[in-house]
């Protein structure tokens, strides 16, 4: 069975975040947080529409796929975050790419490259 043409399929959406929290935070604990915001704000039918996955997390930063369509909500609900498990946090958007790739470099690693003094 051959797969959809690119015409057909839709196009994502990969966004940069950093969660300014006390500890690093698990992986299932901050999927669960999204989906209850997403479910609160959108309903089900809302939430399933959007094609979220988590394409990289490591504790703090991590980057969201979704689909093009449903930008503005995932990143409204993103922000409304308020709290993961037991540990208060505060999201923060840093960009949105359309490949995964530009997303690494662009937002990820020059936080990774930063240094104190560079007054970042």
């Amino acid at each position: 069975m051959k797969g959809l043409p690119p015409a057909l399929k839709r196009k994502k959406r990969y966004i940069a975040f950093e969660l300014v929290c006390e500890r690093d935070l698990d992986e299932k604990e901050f999927l669960s947080a999204l989906w209850n915001t997403m479910l609160s704000l959108f309903g089900e039918i809302g939430s399933s529409h959007c094609g979220i996955w988590l394409e990289y997390f490591d504790g703090r930063r991590g980057i969201l796929r979704c689909h093009r369509e449903a930008l503005n909500k995932v990143k409204v609900a993103l922000t409304l975050i308020s709290s993961v498990g037991d540990v208060e946090v505060i999201p923060k958007i840093l960009g949105v790419s359309g490949t995964i790739k530009k997303c690494r470099r662009k937002y990820l690693e020059v936080l990774r490259d930063a240094s104190a003094s560079d007054g970042l």
